[in-house]
């Protein structure tokens, strides 16, 4: 029997998603430490920034020891997180110790990052892993969702037969969001962001693709953000004709091409205006938006939903009254 979900039933969900608003800050600060050349402000790589815990956060020193210790606080509350889940969400102790796993991973990929000076494989991969990482706590947000009522699955499973074939677009969404995020993550860690300085072509004279192989990878950032666009674009719109009675997957699919038109914008605002911070950052920030946006869209829209809500085997009488009522 269903029963309607308690404020502690909703413990952990809302929990993993202050985790994942927490996560998501913390992407936006690691954008701004970049944009503002800050990465190496802090030249240990522990806690401490120049011997010291809480050195006089100006400058650079801002940036980098802010995203530490921003870094720090998310670590915290994964650690929650993964406590909460083992003790009330056993069927998910796996996703519990992977998240703590990734945390941990990304911690030592940021040390090894200010180690060996900004290696940019090392940089890449930290980036990429805080997506991945981002990206399991989306799906952990859904999971620990209360369990759905039986109408509730029937309504899902009618919703996802409806829309059909236009999910393929979800995961194509998906796919080349995560190859335009790599691209954009080897343009930022191999110091291609300026190096094409023309608009729409490479170089101020003219040229589309010059020698240059830094030059070659900006182009093909900008030539994939425009295929993202139109890829974007065109799930949103096979999503609004099959979706009808699905209002949560509409909405997805009203903002998407806002925000993907606004990326574009920000991608030529960021050359022309050589990598304002604040245009530079607002970019990012969009990309990782749209990234949660799309990944948003395909959790919701796979088989099975609320498998692993909280139901409580015993409930209170006027609890269980008032579910045969409902």
């Amino acid at each position: 029997m269903w029963y309607p979900p308690t404020t502690i039933d909703m413990l952990e969900h809302r929990f993993t998603k202050l985790v994942a608003f927490a996560t998501f800050l913390l992407l936006v600060i690691g954008g701004t430490v970049n944009a503002t050349g800050s990465s190496l402000a802090c030249p240990e790589p522990t806690i401490l920034c120049n011997d010291e815990f809480f050195p006089t956060m100006t400058g650079g020193v801002l940036y980098e020891h802010g995203h530490r210790l921003a870094a720090e606080t998310v670590g915290i509350l994964q650690l929650i997180l993964t406590v909460l889940l083992i003790r009330r969400r056993p069927q998910l102790k796996w996703l519990a110790w992977l998240l703590l796993g990734m945390i941990a991973v990304q911690a030592t990929l940021g040390a090894l990052t200010v180690y060996y000076l900004l290696p940019w494989y090392i940089s890449t991969g930290h980036l990429l892993l805080g997506m991945t990482y981002f990206a399991t706590l989306v799906y952990t947000a859904l999971l620990t969702r209360p369990a759905p009522s039986v109408v509730e699955l029937q309504q899902h499973d009618r919703r996802r037969a409806e829309l059909g074939s236009a999910r393929r677009w979800i995961l194509l969404a998906v796919a080349t969001l995560l190859v335009q995020l790599l691209l954009g993550a080897l343009v930022r860690h191999l110091g291609a962001a300026m190096v094409c300085l023309g608009m729409p072509t490479c170089t101020m004279g003219g040229d589309w693709w010059p020698e240059a192989p830094v030059q070659h990878l900006h182009m093909l950032h900008r030539a994939f953000g425009v295929v993202v666009g139109i890829v974007t674009t065109v799930a949103a719109i096979q999503i609004w004709r099959a979706a009808k009675s699905w209002s949560g997957l509409r909405l997805i699919a009203l903002i998407a091409p806002v925000l993907v038109g606004g990326q574009i914008v920000l991608g030529i605002y960021t050359v022309m205006t050589l990598r304002s911070v604040p245009v530079a950052v607002g970019h990012f920030a969009g990309a990782v938006s749209l990234w949660a946006l799309w990944l948003s869209a395909l959790f919701l829209t796979r088989a099975r939903v609320g498998a692993t809500g909280v139901i409580h085997e015993q409930q209170p009488a006027n609890r269980l009254s008032k579910a045969v009522m409902s």
